[in-house]
């Protein structure tokens, strides 16, 4: 069998997965149709051998879209399919996996400018904004470029709203924080930079944080304190 039809087949069973989770057996063997691919999607699903079925959650349907894609399916399709909400939740679920507290779609205003960060993840003394990134196989380097620059600019505008913010997020306590704006995307390569912001593959996103505190130095953040708050909420001199 063709790769590209391979690639076909993959995104076909991606197609169906937005539709539902959950497959019969006889129902996706049907859909994938080659043997060998079959028994490789498989491994990425939970299977429920009493019921005949296959359910995928929300990282099988991320690395089946990788699969996707190494076998040639084009990004533009595989984007179409997946939502940048399925993208927000997955870097959600990955950083609460490493112990950060989450907010998503977190809003605040600076200078009578509005700002919106898709995911925040919490874990002292760090805190963590992700932008969870769609892009076209063309222009893709001036658009992650663009990208980087607009979440560094969010990164700025949220330190520059500490500590009045500082409630909201939960974080009183803190004495500092460092806060690293990041981009997660379906891009099928490994960690890259832009200005020293990092943009993480999905399927790298995970190890990208176990290593972020050994590695903070290497990579763009902002660093600033928090000023001691007393019981009654009030900030001390």
């Amino acid at each position: 069998m063709l790769k590209d039809e391979k690639a076909e087949m993959v995104v076909s069973v991606l197609r169906k997965l937005r539709e539902k989770e959950t497959l019969h057996l006889e129902e996706f063997r049907s859909i994938v149709g080659d043997t060998e691919l079959y028994n490789l999607l498989a491994t990425k699903g939970r299977k429920d051998p009493a019921n005949q079925k296959i359910t995928f959650d929300l990282k099988s349907k991320l690395e089946i879209s990788l699969i996707a894609l190494k076998y040639g399916a084009e990004i533009e399709s595989v984007c179409k399919i997946l939502s940048w909400r399925e993208f927000e939740a997955f870097s959600r679920e990955v950083l609460e996996r490493n112990n950060y507290s989450c907010m998503q779609n977190f809003r605040f205003k600076l200078h009578r400018k509005r700002y919106e960060i898709d995911v925040i993840g919490l874990k002292k003394p760090l805190i963590v904004c992700v932008d969870a990134k769609h892009y076209r196989k063309s222009g893709k380097t001036h658009t992650l470029r663009v990208a980087c620059k607009k979440q560094v600019e969010r990164a700025e505008a949220l330190s520059e709203t500490l500590p009045e913010t500082a409630s909201k997020l939960r974080i009183t306590r803190w004495e500092k924080v460092k806060i690293v704006p990041l981009i997660v995307t379906l891009l099928p390569e490994e960690v890259g930079f832009f200005e020293r912001v990092p943009v993480v593959p999905f399927f790298k996103l995970n190890s990208f944080l176990i290593e972020l505190q050994a590695h903070i130095s290497e990579i763009f953040h902002i660093q600033t304190k928090l000023p001691k708050y007393t019981l009654l909420g009030y900030k001390n001199p």
